[in-house]
């Protein structure tokens, strides 16, 4: 899994047990976070406004880098995998135009491992009609049946729920992406714990513009690509004259906020009993102390919810082993999209399967 907040590859070694449509049981075995060189850092952030070879090119190198990590994590396991699944790296996001581009050549993947690889898990519900996105609660339903609410907190925060018509999901607004770009204005590559945003105050003007954007106000069904993040809510907060510390304390106000207004929505719309309800937390910015803190304050207010932090496994490598959930899920040819989640007109078993030569020997 690469994530939209370019801090590296996350990479998770499962088993899953079938019983027909039923997962029977799961496991992780092994989890590891890989940091991308700093020139794939800067090739990614700048490749939405590079050129069409430089996407082309960088699709097939970007598939071979993800090759190469797969192949030395899996050797470091000293286990054969039966398959790798690969999210790619988001560079358009626009289902609106039919169009979810995911960089990160599963061919590659294959050839370079020796084992069979699945790539673009979206377009297959993008085809269908729907946002291609979020894909988090096929683990949601799978994995964490038991609670009401999943949180991620990545470079954009999305949140799903478990409803009596199905599950529902969509992104509330941008999160790490905003936290790590301030940080880095003080010269942190984010801001650990929260500890800077803690020392700041409140911007209200700041809260209502970024608050008062459309995306924030529209109604789900709805999804976000990393270009709504930089063009639309990022310029709000670095050119807002104010100090670094109290836009980011702002900022986690703000993401708290949106997740609030995204579970009035979601109990409105879903007509949710009131009782008591859970909320686990995952992403990165679920290390960020204050922005718990923020969003325990918003959420718990005014319902009976519980806001819960699992386990750091799960709290970084949860989309990880998503990603395996969905490899398996295609596998067995069965449904890895919801389009209770994304609008899409029927269930799909997306990704592209890339089978290597049965004499390769790398």
């Amino acid at each position: 899994m690469s994530g939209s907040s370019l801090d590296g590859l996350d990479l998770a070694l499962c088993t899953f047990e079938f019983n027909g449509q039923a997962l029977q049981h799961w496991e992780a075995l092994a989890c590891e976070a890989r940091p991308f060189p700093e020139d794939w850092v800067r090739r990614l952030r700048a490749l939405p406004a590079g050129t069409a070879r430089e996407l082309a090119v960088a699709h097939a190198q970007f598939g071979q880098l993800l090759g190469e990590q797969a192949k030395a994590f899996l050797e470091a396991q000293a286990v054969e995998a039966d398959a790798i699944a690969s999210h790619g790296h988001t560079i358009f996001h626009f289902p609106e135009s039919g169009v979810s581009t995911q960089i990160g050549d599963g061919a590659a993947i294959a050839a370079i491992t020796g084992r069979p690889a699945i790539d673009n898990f979206r377009m297959q519900d993008v085809a269908l009609g729907g946002q291609g996105a979020p894909i988090a609660p096929v683990a949601d339903q799978y994995l964490f049946p038991e609670q009401t609410f999943m949180l991620n907190l990545g470079g954009i925060a999305n949140i799903s729920a478990r409803t009596e018509q199905g599950y529902v999901a969509f992104d509330c607004s941008g999160a790490n992406q905003v936290l790590n770009a301030l940080a880095e204005e003080a010269g942190q590559p984010y801001d650990k714990g929260g500890s800077i945003a803690r020392t700041g105050k409140l911007l209200p003007d700041l809260l209502e513009r970024a608050i008062a954007l459309p995306y924030h106000q529209a109604d789900f069904p709805k999804s976000l690509g990393n270009d709504w993040v930089q063009e639309q809510l990022l310029p709000l907060y670095m050119d807002y004259p104010a100090s670094v510390a109290d836009r980011l304390h702002t900022a986690c106000w703000q993401i708290a906020q949106s997740v609030d207004d995204s579970i009035s929505a979601i109990a409105k719309k879903a007509k949710l009993q009131p009782e008591p309800h859970s909320m686990l937390l995952t992403g990165g910015g679920a290390f960020n102390t204050f922005l718990v803190e923020c969003i325990r304050v918003k959420c718990e207010k005014n319902r009976s919810l519980a806001v819960e932090v699992p386990s750091p496994l799960i709290i970084e490598y949860k989309e990880a082993i998503l990603m395996a959930l969905m490899g398996a899920l295609r596998l067995e040819s069965l449904p890895n999209t919801l389009p209770t989640a994304t609008g899409s007109t029927a269930p799909s078993c997306g990704g592209g399967l890339h089978t290597p030569p049965k004499t390769h020997n790398r």
